[in-house]
């Protein structure tokens, strides 16, 4: 859960004496940008595929995609229940089980970290504090979780764990979800101001197309925020399953293995992007 942090533009902070020191910044900048861009672009595939397994993220993503697969498999008519298949897809997915949470090892520290940037001056604020608050918590807990199914623990404390784990993971992504929403409404009226200047600026190509330019950038923006709310819905219908026991009909499980492999699928994308 990604939140994003306001952008200063050098040329309202600078003065008119220093305009065109900000803009020439300016210009390093997005040409630095653009050739590491365009390094990734032309970077080799194997090359590209170690960097992006090198990365702990990587790595888990690419297990929860073999592991909502054979869920998927499991859970539609494509392989007997009695099949000698279908028990090495079971333990096939209870191994991957317990692979990616030995890999989320000490990762709620990146949500603390996270915290301690946090504003509570808006409700953007706010909302963060539970959408990280709530997925730190998460992952803390999961900790012990994986020592349990590793043996270390008594299994005794497993049901109590796993609803705790479900829980705040259920939160922390209604958190992530709400303050996504504001930062779309926020992306949405910047882009109408930009639309009313481009409106009122009458013989001038180059501002025009400046305008345009920045509109494109937020619609992009605006396009991820849509995405990783989608993937959020997905994670947290995973989530209500586990509180829910797996009862009712948002429990189904091709529905659920779907929804698995769709969120794995968004983040493997946003990781490849990445690295």
């Amino acid at each position: 859960m990604e939140m994003q942090k306001p952008s200063t533009d050098p040329e309202t902070v600078t003065g008119a004496s220093t305009g065109t020191v900000a803009k020439s910044v300016n210009i390093n900048t997005s040409v630095s940008a653009n050739n590491m861009q365009s390094k990734k672009k032309d970077r080799d595939f194997a090359e590209h595929l170690e960097a992006y397994l090198a990365r702990r993220d990587g790595v888990d993503k690419v297990l929860k995609i073999a592991r909502y697969s054979a869920k998927i498999i499991l859970a539609s008519s494509v392989v007997s229940k009695d099949a000698l298949l279908a028990k090495r897809l079971k333990d096939f997915d209870a191994s991957l089980g317990v692979s990616r949470k030995a890999f989320r090892l000490g990762k709620f520290i990146q949500d603390y970290n996270a915290l301690k940037k946090v504003s509570l001056d808006s409700k953007e604020g706010i909302l963060e504090i539970v959408a990280y608050g709530g997925d730190g918590i998460y992952y803390f807990v999961e900790q012990f979780t994986w020592l349990i199914k590793a043996g270390l623990i008594d299994d005794r404390y497993s049901a109590k764990l796993q609803m705790l784990s479900a829980w705040t993971e259920l939160i922390g992504y209604c958190g992530s979800i709400a303050a996504k929403g504001l930062q779309i409404s926020a992306l949405r009226k910047k882009q109408s101001v930009l639309a009313s200047k481009i409106s009122g600026v009458t013989g001038e190509a180059q501002i025009s197309d400046k305008y345009a330019a920045e509109i494109s950038q937020l619609r992009e923006k605006q396009v991820l925020k849509v995405v990783s709310i989608i993937q959020d819905f997905a994670d947290g219908l995973l989530a209500l399953a586990d509180i829910r026991n797996g009862k009712g009909t948002l429990s189904n499980p091709l529905l659920l293995a779907s929804a698995g492999l769709l969120s794995a699928l968004i983040s493997a994308q946003k990781n490849w992007s990445s690295s």
